[in-house]
């Protein structure tokens, strides 16, 4: 909904403010994703700029920050302390960086009126029925995304003030001829070089892993063989078009999965639905379907429905609803040794391979001869250097590391050290790169039309901008003192 948003909206207002209300849906506002227990001990988690985080609502925000990055999260997290508190301490150092910008844009008298949100909501596509602003579908979005009209404008109105700040200092960037001469030199310079790949696949299966060093990775590990806890659940899901009808019958969903909620039963039969039943997954989600939705992952661990209750209706958007509850329970429980004993066996071979492939490279940097000799047989007919000629920034078949590395070295000179030019490092799949510097073309007195210069001119005044902005944002940091 907010992408469509995006693509359609028009107007400044609009524009200016359309990435923040996604930042917003997205990581800041999503309600009611996490059933929270809240209790007499609300304890004040941080507290900075004047303003107070209780743990009610860090629990909340720190939800929401592990739901959005699910799927980058492995399902060990939830059991990795470290893992865990060093996403707690982003939450509360976002929070706190949040609160700090809002402070300071109020300090320097930057004011968002009423009037300037109600124009802005006029505009949003998603609110509007027949071209004309639709209260209907302004609280029907609201609904789906688990917000009340309070929580929505103001969170609106907090992005929009900060918003406002880096506008202004973004937009007030300017840019001068020599700019955009070293700009362009800079952008289309080209270089040849030649690189040297030792993959770590040369020496796996090199090292026979006894049992006892096995399961002492099993030991030391723990976090990492817990099978965490694993719902199957089952839903009826309300899907109609007509508002009218569908608010009808989701009152009536509603209803009756409240009164009788040990069964869908009921509430299938008299509304003429279907009950379905998902796989088997765990708080991180599922592969497909219902179980990759954050909402519907909430419900399903939430302490009411593991209790063998109905969920609450749950909007998964503007003309769908869902009633949950579960189907089977698996409990969290830590994997046998003889089940992920292979796997670790995997591991550690993996990691020596690395290792060893790391080793061999860098004995390979320290001695320039036998890099210049490393293709031919004393090395191995697997490895060989590619020379690569006038290769760009932008260019889209070169590994990007590798790419990203040769233009931060400097060209070979008479006083330049080798470690200048040449380099080895790590790949991130476990391979091992060197790459060598040969010579740098730098592109001068190329041919511009206006319209191309004034493009480079843009890009240029907004990369200054924007570096203008995170100084600010920098100097307006340092005056209050942050958690981590």
């Amino acid at each position: 909904m907010l992408q469509s948003i995006r693509d359609k909206s028009q107007g400044w207002i609009t524009n200016t403010v359309i990435g923040l209300l996604i930042i917003i849906f997205a990581l800041w506002g999503i309600h009611g994703y996490v059933v929270f227990h809240e209790s007499g001990n609300n304890k004040i988690v941080a507290k900075i700029a004047g303003q107070l985080l209780r743990q009610s609502d860090f629990e909340k925000i720190y939800q929401r920050a592990y739901q959005q990055n699910r799927d980058y999260l492995n399902q060990s997290f939830s059991h990795d302390k470290k893992k865990v508190e060093a996403l707690k301490e982003q939450v509360v150092r976002e929070w706190e960086i949040t609160q700090v910008l809002v402070y300071a844009a109020l300090q320097s008298k930057y004011r968002i009126s009423q009037t300037l949100i109600d124009s802005f909501l006029l505009q949003v596509p998603a609110f509007q029925s027949a071209g004309q602003f639709s209260i209907e579908k302004f609280y029907s979005v609201l609904r789906a995304n688990d917000y009340t009209k309070l929580e929505f404008l103001e969170e609106i109105k907090k992005m929009l003030l900060i918003n406002q700040v880096q506008q202004g200092i973004t937009q007030s960037a300017f840019v001068l001829p020599q700019d955009i001469r070293n700009y362009i030199e800079y952008n289309h310079q080209k270089r040849d070089f030649s690189y040297l790949i030792v993959p770590y696949s040369m020496f796996l299966n090199q090292q026979n892993i006894p049992d006892s060093r096995i399961f002492a990775y099993y030991q030391e590990n723990k976090q990492l063989f817990r099978q965490p806890e694993q719902v199957s659940i089952e839903y009826v899901q309300l899907s109609l078009k007509n508002e009218k009808n569908f608010l009808e019958s989701r009152d009536k969903l509603a209803h009756l999965t409240y009164v009788h909620p040990d069964s869908l039963a009921i509430a299938a039969n008299t509304l003429g639905l279907k009950i379905r039943s998902t796989p088997f997954f765990g708080k991180t989600g599922g592969q497909q379907g219902l179980s990759k939705n954050p909402k519907i992952i909430t419900a399903a661990f939430s302490r009411d429905v593991l209790q063998g209750n109905n969920s609450a209706v749950i909007d998964l958007n503007t003309n769908t609803a869902v009633v949950l509850r579960i189907k089977k329970y698996n409990s969290e429980h830590r994997q046998l040794f003889n089940e992920v004993k292979e796997k670790i066996k995997k591991i550690l071979n993996k990691q020596y391979a690395i290792t060893k492939a790391q080793q061999f490279g860098e004995n390979l940097l320290r001695d320039p001869h036998k890099i210049e000799m490393s293709s031919m047989e004393k090395i191995s007919q697997k490895l060989k250097w590619h020379f690569m000629k006038q290769i760009d920034r932008q260019d889209k078949k070169l590994n990007k590391e590798l790419l990203d590395a040769v233009f931060r070295l400097l060209p070979p000179g008479k006083n330049v050290p080798d470690s200048f030019w040449m380099k080895g490092f790590r790949l991130k799949n476990g391979d091992y790169a060197l790459i060598k510097l040969i010579t740098v073309y730098n592109q001068q007195n190329l041919p511009l039309t206006r319209a191309v210069s004034a493009s480079y001119r843009k890009e240029i005044a907004n990369g200054f901008g924007q570096l203008d902005y995170a100084l600010y944002t920098q100097c307006v940091l340092k005056k209050f003192k942050l958690t981590s």
